[in-house]
């Protein structure tokens, strides 16, 4: 039988805090691990179902995911002590060590394509019924990017993702989660799109290079984009290179490159320094250690600690396995309506310890920091708090709450010579030219034999700009009037 026991405390919060532990199995198997435990006491707070329910959402999430760069999970499991979520175990800093220091350009990109390639795998994952997973981790900032002195890079702090899977308990679809400066014009409209991370990973690419802060997103277009370009000026980079940080940061979601895309040209862009240029391993046997050193110790126990499993907790009744949408919280919001929640896609968002409270409660840290969670090192200073943008409240009533209507429909036509475009979502499908809901579609043209690969946002009326040669269809936004 395999049993845990508690070693060193990484972070501490209101509603729980983060363990360096170790796993003992049969055969004197042993593994340390990283143990996100929220108290037991828990249960007694206003928002304890909603911790709770968010925490066996993470942890059925992380389970899903598998890839290099996002950290994975190992178990859900309920101690004596409380729920807990048992992670991987990652011992490296987070990118936010090092904006004020400054990283080579070429390991930038180096970064940015393995965490392009982590969000590509997160948003094409299919779920227990087939269909993708579509995760927007929604919180992506170089605190929530950690690098290892082996040069791995892994994405922390899922606690406020959104994903397509009906296992899941939260509900906040009606809350905004993120932090300000690097959340998309959109996301800051109240928009979700997976366009939303790639700007997060634009400015965080950005902030690298600066190393100084971008600044919060414009909502008007022409301002914004005016704004950016003026930031990467003066930057001593190609000018493909400034040229793919643009469109990261393009005002318009649908002027952003997917994923896929991001990667494929930062690994170009990369190979383009040369190998004479820094590498992400070179840099990170050299940087890391040295952040590591800086920081504090953690508090580590006189003698290990043991968990005991509480064998007969049962589990809240779960949906059909297939998929629907869990998402979690993170640092600053707007209306600071902080619940410390330990996000983390496996290792993906280990770093990330941002437990949540989507309650009027007064800014205390519910969990520890994002760096505590999968880190060996001490806690290092706590990012500024997630920033949450709550809508008006409503007026509460016994009966469940309604869904929000649907989003009116925009009015879409096709460029000429891409006739025949059908846009599919849910098992329905929209012909173009024609009116369609607000959304993210796979595409389908008359002559493919099948629907493209790659998303499609639908952010507003415009144009489909279709390639058959790659099966890809882009929106050209209609110009403001």
């Amino acid at each position: 039988m395999r049993r845990y026991e508690l070693l060193e405390e990484l972070g501490r919060g209101a509603f729980g805090a983060v363990w360096r532990a170790r796993l003992i199995g049969r055969g004197a198997f042993s593994r340390e691990v990283a143990i996100k435990l929220l108290h037991s006491s828990v249960t007694e707070h206003e928002h304890g179902a909603e911790l709770l329910a968010r925490l066996r959402d993470e942890a059925r999430l992380l389970g899903l995911l598998r890839h290099r760069a996002i950290v994975a999970g190992v178990e859900l499991v309920h101690f004596e002590e409380g729920w807990a979520v048992v992670l991987e175990l990652v011992e490296g800093a987070d990118l936010g060590e090092f904006v004020s220091r400054g990283v080579p350009v070429s390991v930038v990109w180096e970064i940015v394509a393995e965490v392009a390639s982590g969000l590509r795998c997160a948003l094409d994952t299919p779920g227990l019924d087939g269909k993708p997973l579509l995760v927007q981790h929604r919180d992506i900032k170089p605190q929530n990017l950690r690098v290892t002195a082996g040069g791995e890079v892994k994405i922390l702090d899922l606690g406020i993702a959104r994903a397509e899977f009906a296992a899941r308990e939260a509900e906040t679809q009606a809350v905004r989660y993120g932090t300000l400066g690097y959340m998309s014009p959109e996301r800051l409209a109240g928009v979700d799109l997976p366009a939303g991370d790639i700007y997060a990973l634009g400015v965080t690419a950005a902030e690298l290079l600066i190393g100084a802060s971008l600044g919060r997103a414009q909502l008007d277009p022409d301002a914004h984009n005016t704004q950016i370009a003026a930031q990467l000026a003066p930057l001593p980079i190609t000018t493909l290179e400034r040229g793919l940080l643009s469109m990261m940061l393009a005002a318009r979601p649908g002027d952003r490159p997917d994923a896929r895309e991001v990667e494929r040209r930062a690994r170009a862009l990369r190979l383009a320094r040369g190998v004479e240029a820094p590498s992400l391993l070179s840099w990170a046997e050299r940087a890391v250690p040295e952040a590591l050193k800086a920081r504090r110790p953690g508090q580590r126990l006189a003698a290990p600690r043991a968990l005991t499993e509480q064998r007969s907790a049962p589990l809240p009744p779960s949906p059909p396995l297939t998929v629907g949408l869990p998402p979690p919280p993170d640092r600053p919001r707007v209306t600071l309506a902080p619940w410390v929640f330990f996000g983390a896609c496996a290792s993906l968002f280990v770093g990330g310890l941002a437990l949540l409270v989507t309650s009027r409660l007064s800014q205390e840290a519910a969990l520890p920091p994002a760096e505590a969670v999968a880190g060996v090192s001490p806690t290092p200073p706590e990012p500024p708090p997630a920033v949450v943008l709550t809508p008006a409240p409503a007026v509460a009533t016994a009966a469940p709450t309604p869904p929000p209507p649907k989003a009116a429909g925009v009015t879409l036509t096709v460029a000429s010579g891409a006739e025949g475009v059908t846009l599919i979502r849910d098992g329905q499908s929209f012909t173009v030219p024609g009116t369609v809901p607000l959304g993210t579609y796979r595409a389908s043209m008359s002559g493919w034999g099948a629907e493209t690969n790659s998303l499609i946002q639908i952010t507003g009326p415009g144009t489909l700009s279709c390639d058959t040669l790659v099966r890809r269809c882009r929106l050209v936004p209609a110009p403001s009037r």
